[in-house]
């Protein structure tokens, strides 16, 4: 290596030097493989320049103008893109006869295969510990560093990107390269940089799933006496449900028992009668009805509902109307106390049958003419059952009843007004609830009853 005073002056030296001689190479990868000379014109030196591209390195060496040349050696260190690759370049200069071949370029000359540029490796490791620096001995004592078989690392080619790795809001997609273009071997460098790279990826707002809003307050006790059910409640609000999310699981009311001091144990007794309902027909004979409550007083929470009869049923206007035959019927008891959902009710014992208009075989009421007929039902149920009835003429219902009680026997009832065709067919059907015992009541008090009267 020469050093920078040196090059002054040959630069500054008279026309008439005679040239000098130079190794002149084009992007060899190998100085020693360079065996072509050239003869250097007036006022230019020989040079080596050295071109990395990766993992890559390529020299060139012949003859340059000296004003190229402002020290010794240069280092230009130029970074340029050349197809999308980063391009390191040096360069160093000498001025006598085939010199250029001996530069270490850059300090960082790549020797052919196991090969040593350093004649005297020993005084080297000796005075310098050359081989413990890996990288520096791999250009310079390659061999008696034992570093022949070393390869530095270089990244291959990235993967494709992944799918993002989200179903919904915001994610990244993925990509990765190995270090296997060569993978580094005996203590060659590790492939520079990141081996994983990402970008980012955006996917439909997620669903939000609800989630319960804390408790409310207990509501109090709904009775005064005895044992009660307090409930509370809680709203699916903590979030509320989005984007088809799911609703909270769980029960949205929360119950429990609630004691207050012991009920009396009185009985229920009857009111008086309400007024009695106007009469079903003008004439020809009709039926009222009038009703009472077992609320005087109510039975207290162990003690006994009213014994008898709610409703109380009667006979009005049994005068001949003035126009044709007269049509009235008055049916009761009925054989089936366990009726089917849809049945209908056969009322087998008759009272009044003017007209002979009511069948007791199946319960049906064939209007024997065209008008106006009043109708009226009455069925009773045993306590803890509910029931349900209609009085429908054709396909169509008229009047309908529902009956429930806890303690004591119930009865209700339904009347209606029809305007009937001739042949038109009215009956009482059963319908709603139906049980696997018997459930209809059927005494002297509890009376199950179907009539009708054709109005004028």
């Amino acid at each position: 290596m020469l050093f920078k005073g040196f090059l002054l002056f040959l630069l500054a030296a008279p026309g008439d030097v005679a040239s000098i001689s130079c190794y002149s190479c084009n992007n060899v990868d190998n100085l020693d493989s360079c065996k072509t000379k050239t003869t250097c014109e007036e006022r230019q030196s020989c040079f080596t320049r050295l071109e990395k591209n990766g993992q890559s390195a390529s020299f060139t060496l012949g003859c340059i103008q000296n004003e190229y040349c402002s020290s010794i050696p240069v280092y230009s260190n130029v970074s340029k893109l050349s197809n999308g690759q980063l391009i390191q370049e040096c360069e160093e200069c000498c001025g006598v006869d085939q010199c250029n071949k001996d530069l270490h370029v850059c300090n960082n000359k790549t020797p052919p295969p196991c090969s040593d540029t350093i004649e005297n490796c020993v005084y080297w490791d000796k005075g310098f510990g050359i081989c413990e620096n890996i990288h520096k001995a791999k250009s310079v004592c390659r061999k008696f560093c034992k570093l022949c078989d070393l390869v530095d690392g270089n990244w291959a080619d990235w993967s494709s990107w992944s799918s993002c790795d989200v179903t919904c809001d915001h994610g990244k997609h993925t990509r990765i390269r190995t270090c296997t273009n060569p993978a580094p071997a005996y203590k060659g460098l590790d492939c520079n940089g990141n081996n994983t790279d990402f970008k980012p990826c955006t996917r439909p707002l997620c669903p939000v799933h609800g989630g319960w809003a804390g408790w409310s307050s207990w509501e109090s006790c709904p009775v005064t006496c005895d044992i009660g059910i307090q409930k509370r409640h809680r709203k699916c609000t903590n979030p509320s449900p989005l984007r088809h999310g799911n609703h909270c699981f769980g029960e949205s009311m929360d119950v429990k028992l609630c004691k207050q001091k012991p009920c009396d144990d009185s009985n229920g007794g009857w009111s008086i009668w309400n007024k009695w309902n106007s009469c079903s027909v003008s004439c020809e004979g009709g039926v009222r009805i009038r009703s009472r409550s077992c609320t005087n007083p109510k039975p207290g929470i162990h003690g006994r509902s009213c014994v008898g009869d709610p409703v109380q049923q009667d006979t009005c206007n049994n005068t001949d109307c003035p126009h044709g035959s007269s049509v009235a019927f008055n049916a009761y008891h009925v054989n089936d106390c366990s009726p089917a959902i849809g049945q209908t009710i056969i009322f087998s014992k008759v009272l009044t049958n003017e007209g002979e208009a009511y069948n007791k075989v199946n319960g049906i009421f064939t209007a024997p003419k065209d008008g106006l007929y009043t109708f009226f039902a009455q069925m009773c149920i045993y306590s803890g059952f509910r029931m349900h009835f209609e009085i429908v003429a054709g396909t169509k219902v008229f009047a309908t009843a529902y009956g429930y009680t806890y303690r004591g026997n119930e009865c209700s009832s339904a009347q209606a007004i029809v305007q009937c065709k001739k042949g038109n067919k009215v009956f009482v059907k059963w319908n709603t609830w139906s049980y696997s015992s018997i459930f209809l009541a059927q005494a002297t008090y509890y009376r199950n009853s179907f009539s009708g009267k054709y109005n004028l």
